[in-house]
């Protein structure tokens, strides 16, 4: 091409520069993400198991997708080089072309089994490892809270429904809100830092570079670019679904506690008094100020399971809008393949 020019030596160095040190960045993020992204048991809980599936499914699709984006810096790399050596050689250009590697999303089923609920099933004394105390609820405390519950089922049969319902929520609330936040940090950086290096350098790779193969390159990295910021996005987005999860499962946890403590007070004055004779006169304050505490968590005695449901309830109901959240991917190319391991350099950068 007759107005094809370009300076091989800068083209080479951010050639060089995009296939190691970018393409590096992006692989080591793939790794944090894939490590950060982790719930130890029980995870989300097991009322909760089908969701975790799903955002353990999604997130590995972010992670090939990162993944995804180091490769294609490297293969990027490659053809800058290439642009490089046919000038030197022809002064014209000629790019091979990049096929990229397809990986389809790993199954909802494989997801599903790496769940908190499925480890805790193959492995119990997985539980152990996750009670940290933080500034969040923690295990050892929804423990203590399950344990008060137990007490009260032992004392009032009929609170057994709700010791049960109780029970398919206990999560790890602090796993949780660590995840969030890393992956809140992730998708932040992937824009500010990496996503943005990457574009300097290819607007930098431009600079001595005249003809249709430039306006192919830039068109390409602009593409590019726009979903490594569309993923950095998402990853962000996932983040927040888990923070407002882990607040909403600690609401949930410490509002069973501001009324199984009262209840559980008021149920062992009532048998203690039914048990002991005379006793009933002087447990008669206790009983009141407990009674009164209960109200004041539930409306009545008789709706304490009640109130077990309806926490459940407004948890799942206030998180719906997260979890549409875990529900669609920045997935543009072929439906369950990260884009960027099938995206493709074509000759020219078409």
């Amino acid at each position: 091409m007759a107005d094809f020019t370009v300076d091989p030596d800068d083209v080479r160095i951010h050639g060089r520069t995009l296939g190691r040190t970018v393409a590096e960045d992006y692989a080591q993020r793939a790794e944090e993400i894939s490590r950060d992204s982790v719930i130890d048991p029980p995870g989300f809980g097991i009322a909760l198991s089908p969701f975790e599936a799903l955002y353990i499914q999604h997130v590995g699709f972010l992670i090939d997708d990162v993944r995804g984006a180091a490769d294609v810096c490297r293969q990027i790399g490659a053809t800058l080089g290439v642009v490089a050596d046919q000038y030197e050689r022809a002064e014209d250009l000629h790019v091979s072309g990049f096929g990229g590697t397809p990986a389809p999303m790993g199954t909802y089923g494989d997801a599903y089994g790496r769940t908190g609920t499925a480890q805790l099933a193959t492995d119990p004394a997985a539980l152990g490892a996750a009670a940290t105390v933080g500034a969040t609820i923690t295990l050892a405390e929804i423990g203590g809270i399950v344990g008060g519950m137990a007490a009260c089922a032992a004392l009032c049969p009929t609170f057994v429904i709700g010791l049960a319902g109780a029970v398919l929520f206990v999560a790890n609330p602090l796993g949780i809100a660590q995840a969030g936040a890393d992956l809140i940090r992730h998708g932040d950086q992937l824009q500010k830092a990496l996503n943005a290096n990457f574009d300097k350098i290819c607007s930098a790779a431009t600079g001595t570079w005249k003809g249709e193969g430039k306006d192919s390159f830039v068109i390409m990295a602009t593409k590019l670019k726009a979903h490594l910021d569309e993923l950095g996005a998402y990853i962000r987005i996932l983040g927040e679904a888990l923070h407002s999860l882990e607040i909403a499962l600690s609401g949930l946890w410490i509002a069973l506690g501001a009324m199984t403590v009262p209840f559980l007070t008021w149920l062992i004055a009532m048998r203690a008094a039914e048990l002991i004779p005379g006793a009933a006169v002087a447990l008669e304050p206790l009983i009141q100020a407990a009674g009164a505490a209960v109200a004041s968590s539930v409306t009545s005695m008789v709706a304490a399971v009640g109130a077990v449901g309806g926490l459940a309830l407004a948890l799942v109901n206030g998180l719906a809008k997260d979890f549409l959240k875990l529900m669609t991917l920045p997935d543009d190319g072929t439906a369950g393949t990260p884009d960027l391991t099938e995206f493709r350099v074509g000759e020219n950068f078409a």
